[in-house]
């Protein structure tokens, strides 16, 4: 990450990036995050963790084994459904001052003029 504080999506588009576009694992990593695992563990079921990010209940557990493999999380089985998972901080910290891939293109870091004419929607002049 550059000097500069950068935005929550800025945070997002890097550890997609740096997960090699793992969308599971870093929707996963974020819902965690979402329900304070940086501080203390959190108690949930891969099924409460699939309805906050919309996947399926298969590809959440999937995520969790690449999160853990990847140092990124701990977890402990609480009981049979739920696990307590905590967000091994440090270990985001250096994935995100990993470097960034070397390629021409990297959704979110590249310019694409057709989005840049694109003009964002105002709600009140779209009910007129």
């Amino acid at each position: 990450m550059s000097g500069h504080s950068p935005s929550e999506p800025q945070i997002t588009l890097e550890v997609l990036i740096r997960l090699n576009g793992d969308y599971a694992a870093t929707a996963v990593l974020l819902a965690l995050l979402w329900r304070g695992a940086d501080r203390a563990p959190v108690r949930i079921s891969s099924r409460t963790l699939a309805g906050y990010t919309l996947l399926g209940h298969q590809v959440v557990q999937r995520a969790l084994l690449r999160l853990e493999e990847r140092g990124l999380i701990g977890s402990r089985k609480v009981s049979r459904a739920t696990g307590a998972y905590t967000v091994d901080m440090a270990a985001l910290r250096q994935l995100l001052r990993s470097p960034l891939p070397e390629c021409d293109f990297l959704p979110g870091f590249t310019p694409i003029p057709a989005l840049a004419q694109l003009q964002p929607v105002d709600p009140c002049q779209a009910t007129r």
